[in-house]
């Protein structure tokens, strides 16, 4: 039954918001960790102790031209945030990038000491591997990264200035990339004295929201900060260890909290059901102590867990009949249409199959430094695709040559139509011809078919149309290259990791472009963990297939008792380290706590008898909820 209960506990977590307002005392501050589970309304208590901040010492900061700070994980988070504070400039509330850049910028020679330092060792290091090598892809690759650093080097006593845009590609000369924004951040508040002053002058109070999965450079120099400076600076982590879900975040960062903090819990889920607030309690029972509770007059909802043989045919067809399963059995036959359903595949590989970018995906998602920005739509090879080339192919090809829109992105986005090149140039019309030439040699690669990502750099590095990532360019003289190899040559002098990943993208057709753009963009009608990260939906899909998804990081047969741990596991549990279960159980207690209201679970399994036993012993779910197949009457449900 769902039927409401007559009383709620909504006030269970009230004292949480007493708690927090005790450490924020600018005369005593007591740094803390909050944990905050799913649908904790975590939010809600980030605000609340803003406003509290607000209004018990907003004329002492303002007076002495201090702030709160504020960082969070999504842009979407952080307008949220401001939106709920109504704009209050006391308030700067920021992304890791954003606001790493912010107190970094205009320390012009420190970034270019920092740069110089790096670059030579980064140089170094390709010139040792150039040195062992021989002549061949590899060696040309690394030729090119060599003279792209030594470039940059070259020019650093002449760069006055550093830029930098978080939500940007970050191709001029003169800019930073994301990952050296916060690793600068970091190291200047590890090694400046000055710049810890200077931070903790500034902002007295800084709460970390998803604090998980934040930057662990970052976070280890911010508790060295916290440690110097605990009479005077409050660092406040919000977050839960079980929702990590990015590869840069800190591993258990719970237990590296100080004893010293404050560790105020909520344990009222204000989003699901009953019956998946026990879910989820059950499948993170094998991690840690946290414990959450359903509210009161929640209704009880549902959760069933639909496990088929590994191989079996049509799964597309297979989901819809789990989906007009679900209709009967909740009585609500939104579960029918796909689109009213959020479908989640707990690994970007299974949607990349899905949607028609899995040689994209399997290209860039083996470099383990590249997952993160291909999986944000970050990294800048990618981008330079979907934010250069496929907004030029949109508006000449897909909106019957829109030249006002091919004019406007050139321009903003053409080193050939800079201020600097019109204003140089002896006849600048001449250069506009050459702009347009550019864009027709381009676009001829589209009359003959789609041409792929290598055809097309290669337009662009020969006209300069737009500035071409320096590790894209060295991936093209390497596809280029025509020196012929032996396999002797390649076993003996491979190339690199990043590069060959890049080759692969290069031989992508650019129609796998438009989907992962549709896809990173979360315009597309299937979704992961990461996409939906804060996110909650009524009625929820999880599809789970080790084989499909080829994740070498998780293992679903292994969480469900269906394969057993492997000696590699069984030594990393010994020595405390994470294991590929530790991870899967994180995934799945993601997925299955967005849903408000049913929850229907598909797993494809190698010992589909094995996986049901597991679970129902492990009280995760009853016998009459575990299902080998779908009931014949589902068909007549649509």
């Amino acid at each position: 039954m769902n039927t409401p209960a007559t009383t709620s506990n909504v006030t269970l977590d009230d004292h949480v918001e007493d708690e927090l307002a005790g450490y924020l005392s600018l005369e005593n501050p007591t740094s803390f960790f909050l944990f905050a589970g799913a649908g904790s309304g975590k939010t809600r208590s980030l605000v609340n102790a803003l406003n509290y901040l607000a209004k018990t010492y907003r004329d002492v900061l303002r007076l002495r031209g201090r702030q709160i700070a504020v960082v969070t994980y999504t842009n979407a988070a952080c307008d949220e945030i401001t939106r709920r504070t109504e704009y209050d400039p006391l308030f700067v509330v920021r992304t890791i990038h954003s606001f790493a850049w912010s107190q970094i910028q205009g320390f012009n020679s420190d970034i270019r000491a920092w740069l110089k330092d790096n670059l030579p060792r980064e140089i170094a290091e390709l010139q040792a591997a150039e040195a062992k090598g021989r002549a061949g892809k590899a060696s040309i690759a690394r030729q090119t990264q060599i003279e792209s650093k030594q470039r940059r080097l070259d020019r650093l006593a002449d760069t006055k200035t550093f830029v930098y845009n978080p939500n940007g590609d970050n191709r001029e000369r003169n800019s930073l990339n994301h990952s050296e924004v916060v690793k600068i951040f970091s190291d200047f508040l590890l090694t400046k004295p000055l710049m810890q002053r200077i931070f903790v002058g500034k902002f007295p109070f800084l709460l970390i929201d998803e604090s998980q999965d934040t930057s662990r450079a970052l976070i280890d120099a911010l508790f060295v900060v916290q440690q110097a400076h605990a009479d005077r600076f409050c660092l406040g982590l919000i977050g839960d260890t079980m929702q990590r879900i990015y590869a840069d975040g800190k591993e258990r960062i719970e237990r590296e909290i100080p004893e010293s903090w404050g560790r105020p819990e909520k344990k009222l889920n204000h989003r699901c059901p009953q019956r998946i607030v026990q879910l989820i309690n059950q499948i993170r029972d094998g991690a840690d102590a946290h414990k959450q509770e359903p509210r009161d007059d929640s209704p009880e909802g549902w959760a069933r867990l639909f496990v088929f043989p590994i191989d079996v045919p049509n799964k597309p067809a297979l989901e819809q009949k789990v989906r007009d399963h679900m209709a009967g059995l909740t009585g609500d036959q939104d579960w029918t249409i796909a689109s009213k359903c959020k479908i989640l595949t707990l690994e970007h590989r299974m949607a990349a199959r899905r949607m028609g970018f899995l040689n994209l995906f399997e290209s860039l998602y083996s470099v383990e430094e590249y997952r993160t920005g291909l999986l944000d739509g970050s990294l800048a090879p990618t981008r330079f695709f979907t934010h250069s080339i496929l907004p030029l192919v949109k508006a000449q090809v897909q909106q019957t040559a829109d030249k006002f829109a091919t004019a406007k992105l050139v321009r903003e986005h053409s080193p050939l139509l800079r201020k600097d090149a019109l204003k140089n140039h002896e006849n600048p019309i001449a250069q506009l011809r050459v702009a347009q030439a550019a864009v027709d040699s381009v676009m001829a690669l589209w009359v003959n078919g789609h041409p792929t990502c290598a055809a097309i750099t290669a337009s662009i590095v020969e006209t300069n149309l737009f500035e071409v990532p320096d590790n894209l360019k060295a991936a093209l003289a390497t596809l280029q290259a025509s020196q012929p190899e032996t396999p002797d040559d390649v076993e003996a002098d491979p190339v690199s990791e990043k590069i060959a990943a890049l080759v692969s993208l290069l031989n992508c057709s650019f129609t796998e472009i438009e989907q992962y753009a549709a896809y990173v963009a979360h315009e597309a009608p299937f979704d992961t963990h990461q996409g939906v990260k804060g996110l909650e939906f009524e009625r929820v899909m999880v599809i789970m297939d080790d084989e499909e998804a080829r994740g070498f990081r998780f293992s679903f047969d292994k969480l469900f008792g269906a394969k057993a741990p492997t000696a590699t596991d069984i030594k990393n549990v010994q020595a405390g380290k994470e294991t590929s279960v530790d991870t899967t159980r994180r995934l799945f207690y993601v997925t299955c706590s967005r849903a408000q209201s049913s929850l229907a679970l598909v797993a494809y399994s190698a010992d589909p008898s094995s996986a049901q036993a597991h679970v129902v012993a492990n009280g995760w779910f009853t016998a009459d909820e575990v299902l080998s197949a779908v009931p014949e009457q589902a068909e007549n449900l649509r």
